[in-house]
């Protein structure tokens, strides 16, 4: 359910229509009838978007519009709400990847869940520039600030943990309701999607960014925290005896990605090189 709800919003805001993901979430888990499609047709009631669900046979799939959504078979034999879109004589399943007709007609379940547009309450997505620009300046002026408050090794590996707990909140986007069609597009077709935490398809990559953002926010709270009394010391220690467990860590997720799922994920891999890179500037 939780790749359905995705798939819906990546619909509705081709028809710019914008949901918040958590709200919505919660108005269909919360419904009575859920999983089902009455849940997600109701949730989106509830937000003043007028839909409505038809069941059509494979003949008349022409008649349908350029863009709708409809129930796919996928692994397991397990069905998701897709958002299709069509292309001359194909179809593209979720903006990810393209099926031809006869493998899709195959695959779907002939219903038909379309957004009327002229009936619904469009609510335009707010420009978070100025937010990002904002939270950009402060983060900047904190990492200017510190930079001469700490030696360069401290600062960089600062920096790095920095990054790396950006790349790990990314890799949980689904989890913390972020969405962002950039990194959708990167975490699919050959490589494999690590934001879904738990999710059996992906093992221990689905966890990989849980361990990373504990890992990286304990590393900036720990050493702004002991930097500022003077222990920087002590917190190289205790990183150098963590790589016992790091490095060990870093081997079996390249092994999991390259030889077990054989697919690989982006995140995953910034994740690693930076975790690298602070190897690195421990041992030198």
């Amino acid at each position: 359910m939780v790749e359905s709800i995705s798939n819906i919003l990546k619909y509705l805001q081709k028809k710019n229509i914008h949901l918040d993901r958590k709200e919505f979430s919660f108005q269909i888990n919360s419904h009575p009838a859920f999983p089902s499609l009455l849940s997600i047709m109701s949730a989106l009631n509830v937000n003043y978007i007028s839909n409505f669900a038809i069941e059509i046979d494979n003949s008349e799939i022409d008649e349908l519009p350029d863009d709708f959504m409809t129930f796919i078979t996928i692994k397991d034999n397990k069905q998701e709400l897709a958002f299709v879109e069509k292309t001359n004589q194909d179809f593209v399943i979720n903006g990810r990847y393209k099926v031809n007709a006869k493998d899709f007609l195959s695959s779907w379940n002939n219903i038909v869940v379309l957004i009327d547009e002229d009936q619904s309450i469009v609510k335009k997505k707010a420009d978070g520039r100025y937010k990002l620009m904002l939270a950009g300046s402060f983060v900047l002026i904190v990492l200017v600030y510190i930079y001469f408050k700490i030696n360069l090794n401290s600062f960089i590996f600062l920096f790095l943990s920095l990054c790396g707990f950006f790349l790990a909140v990314v890799s949980l986007r689904k989890v913390f309701g972020i969405e962002s069609p950039v990194v959708d597009k990167v975490c699919s077709g050959t490589y494999t999607d690590c934001s879904l935490s738990g999710d059996k398809t992906t093992g221990f990559v689905s966890h990989f960014g849980n361990f990373s953002l504990a890992y990286f926010l304990v590393n900036v709270i720990s050493l702004l925290f002991l930097c500022n009394s003077g222990s920087e010391a002590v917190f190289f220690t205790i990183q150098k005896i963590l790589l016992i467990i790091i490095l060990p860590v870093i081997g079996y997720s390249l092994f999991y990605q390259l030889f077990k799922i054989k697919k690989v994920c982006p995140l995953c891999i910034g994740i690693i090189i930076i975790l690298l890179l602070q190897t690195y500037i421990l041992l030198i």
